[in-house]
């Protein structure tokens, strides 16, 4: 395995695994130093399938494969969104994509989104969903759940609306926030908004926060890596997202037996059953969210909903689909 960038997050446990983890130390993009290391690579390891995620991926491993014909390239899109923010980012995309012998889309919505925007035709793409291993999510101490509450400032009778997420535009914590608010103003229940996740908008949301009157009422819980624990701490998992390629933490919601309030975007309604394993709301239509968090302060409505899902991600989710429909297409090519 290769990658471009980053902390080495997950280097000690897949070498582990038995996984020789190379990084290619990029600086910035355009930096040619990554492309001349992945070129050595290459070279030395003659693989027979090379497979890539995310544009910067892509590009350095299109032009790192010349010249090297006979490996095979597959490409996984994540996400329904432009292959880069400089002009000409379609035909560039193309370029990158004609050079690969099939693309794995992570969604339907995804599969139309690249079929449209980089011409691939419909008999060199399939669709993968992401699928998880539910067992982490199941059977989880319910007095650490009760621990974390506490840490959160929650009493017993506290209900807890959470997400997790980058905070970043796409991920449309603004408008969780301002739902939450209208929510506050009209709630017969007491209850926290946890938000898990950094990035750079933090201390804007913050401020966004304050303006609402609701800074008390909201738990900046930061990165955690006990998501498991976390999530089923959680009586409801929103995520008001303005896009989505997929949204794997949907699942580890639904695997935790947690309803969920999300917006009908992207890949969403493909995971998200309406009325059976939660309910979607428009783009932006924090009064929608609201109203659906005053839906789910029955507990018994959130019951049902919790245990739709989590039968759900086992038939549909499962990490053992995802990982023979992968093998489907390494066989294919």
């Amino acid at each position: 395995m290769a990658y471009l960038k980053g902390d080495g997050y997950w280097k000690k446990e897949l070498q582990q695994l038995g996984v020789a983890v190379h990084e290619l130390e990029l600086r910035c993009y355009g930096d040619v130093w990554p492309l001349i290391r992945l070129r050595k690579l290459l070279s030395a390891s003659n693989p027979d399938i090379v497979h890539v995620h995310m544009p910067p991926a892509e590009l350095y491993t299109r032009v790192a494969l010349i010249g090297h014909g006979s490996t095979t390239l597959i490409i996984t899109k994540h996400n329904d969104e432009r292959f880069c923010a400089f002009p000409g980012h379609a035909a560039l995309g193309r370029w990158v994509v004609r050079r690969a012998r099939h693309v794995i889309a992570i969604s339907d919505a995804v599969n139309r989104y690249v079929r449209q925007y980089l011409r691939v035709e419909s008999s060199q793409i399939a669709t993968v969903a992401y699928g998880i291993d539910s067992a982490p999510f199941i059977g989880i101490d319910l007095t650490a759940c009760t621990r974390l509450k506490k840490e959160w400032g929650c009493s017993e009778d506290t209900w807890v609306i959470g997400t997790i997420a980058r905070l970043v535009p796409q991920k449309g914590i603004d408008v969780l926030l301002k739902a939450y608010a209208l929510y506050r103003s009209k709630a017969t229940h007491p209850s926290r908004l946890v938000i898990v996740g950094t990035g750079f908008l933090e201390q804007t949301l913050k401020q966004l926060a304050d303006r609402l009157q609701i800074a008390s009422y909201v738990v900046w819980a930061g990165f955690r890596e006990d998501i498991p624990l976390v999530i089923n701490t959680f009586d409801l998992f929103a995520l008001t997202s303005q896009y989505e390629g997929f949204g794997l933490v949907l699942l580890e919601a639904m695997a935790a037996g947690k309803p969920v309030v999300a917006t009908r975007v992207s890949a969403i309604p493909e995971v998200v059953q309406v009325g059976t394993t939660g309910m979607l709301c428009d783009p932006g239509a924090s009064e929608q969210v609201a109203a659906t968090f005053q839906h789910f302060e029955d507990a018994s409505v959130r019951g049902c909903f919790g245990a739709a899902g989590l039968v759900r991600v086992r038939d549909y989710f499962g990490i053992d689909q995802m990982v023979e429909k992968t093998l489907e297409v390494y066989r294919h090519v």
